[in-house]
């Protein structure tokens, strides 16, 4: 009896070590793709792909990254330049669009960069503060404009 007792006790204990590794990395890896800049949850659709991946996008003073959702990769999956990536109007997607799972009243917008065309998804307010991101100047350009 008491050896069952020892391996059921093994058993939850490596579990609930697996649960908090686990969690724990998701969290550490999270902490290091922000490294103090803004991120938020967004989902992406390329012409090719045709379904949506759902990830984190960051952005920064040169560009706009984004990171898959899981895995252990602290690189980004895409990188797009800020000067060269343009921002269709924000439109609400129809009802049953994938996104919603994650992303609760999500925006659509269609971009452009250089010759590639997709689609990402936000929520409103992060929607709002990338889109004046984007059109904002970057640092250190247009200095001596008045």
């Amino acid at each position: 009896m008491n050896e069952l007792w020892l391996s059921s006790e093994l058993l939850v204990g490596g579990c609930l070590f697996i649960v908090v590794l686990v969690l724990s990395s998701v969290f550490i890896r999270r902490r290091v793709i922000a490294r103090g800049k803004p991120l938020t949850v967004c989902a992406l659709r390329e012409p090719d792909d045709g379904r949506w991946r759902f990830g984190l996008v960051r952005y920064g003073a040169t560009g706009l990254e984004w990171f898959t959702l899981t895995g252990i990769s602290v690189r980004p999956a895409r990188r797009w330049e800020r000067s060269l990536l343009q921002f269709g109007a924000g439109r609400t997607l129809e009802a049953g669009e994938r996104p919603e799972i994650l992303i609760g009243g999500a925006t659509k917008v269609d971009c452009r960069y250089r010759d590639q065309h997709f689609e990402i998804a936000l929520a409103q307010a992060p929607y709002t503060a990338l889109r004046s991101w984007l059109e904002a100047s970057p640092p250190g350009r247009n200095f001596y404009v008045a």
